[in-house]
């Protein structure tokens, strides 16, 4: 049976605007389901419980609760935040609704780890992808620096990384581990989009 957490909660980044992309990522149409009911499918294979970071109205039909941004016009730390001041458990785990060929498997080695090291805040770096701060784990005690980083009108992720203990998963590791750096691509402009379906139609990648 595959491993959940009990001791993490889930949280998925609906997304902002989506300008580029023209249209709602969150949904957009992935293997017979939307990016966000994807991205929460394996959320909720992993962790205890589940919510959506968003707009209430973007939840409908979804049996889990969506928490509006609490500073609203933050961007991405703001929706981090926001998971951070109403979670119930110390370990949390963000995942961007973008990223269709993430897999479970990985979120639950990236929830060991962090679970394992302590960090305030676990997440992976790959050569073409840099670091995944949308996709990683966050500790509720982090709240403060987050916080303050936002006060300061730092909106950007990993800005209030310095001031706290980060450990990253570094690309060696998850190559001997079995990962494909396919599962970080994410989906930000049709071109995007429509590579990503050819993969899938011509099996270029299939979830293990």
């Amino acid at each position: 049976m595959a491993e959940r957490f009990a001791e993490l909660t889930g949280f998925v980044l609906m997304g902002g605007a989506s300008r580029r992309m023209g249209q709602p990522k969150h949904q957009l149409i992935f293997e017979g389901e939307t990016l966000l009911t994807r991205a929460a499918r394996k959320l909720r294979s992993v962790a205890g419980r589940v919510y959506l970071l968003g707009a209430p109205d973007r939840a409908r039909g979804l049996d889990l609760l969506a928490l509006p941004d609490d500073l609203p016009g933050s961007g991405p730390l703001g929706a981090i935040y926001t998971g951070l001041l109403h979670t119930r458990t110390e370990f949390n785990l963000f995942l961007s609704c973008d990223v269709p060929f993430m897999q479970a498997r990985f979120l639950r080695h990236l929830a060991r780890r962090a679970l394992d090291s302590l960090a305030d805040v676990t997440l992976a770096a790959t050569p073409r992808h840099g670091y995944q701060p949308l996709c990683a784990v966050y500790r509720r005690r982090a709240l403060p620096a987050v916080r303050r980083s936002l006060a300061a009108g730092r909106r950007k992720v990993a800005s209030f990384f310095p001031t706290v203990q980060v450990r990253v998963l570094l690309w060696p590791e998850l190559d001997r581990a079995g990962f494909r750096r396919i599962i970080f691509d994410n989906l930000n402009t049709p071109a995007d989009y429509v590579g990503a379906l050819k993969r899938v139609h011509y099996q270029v990648y299939r979830e293990r």
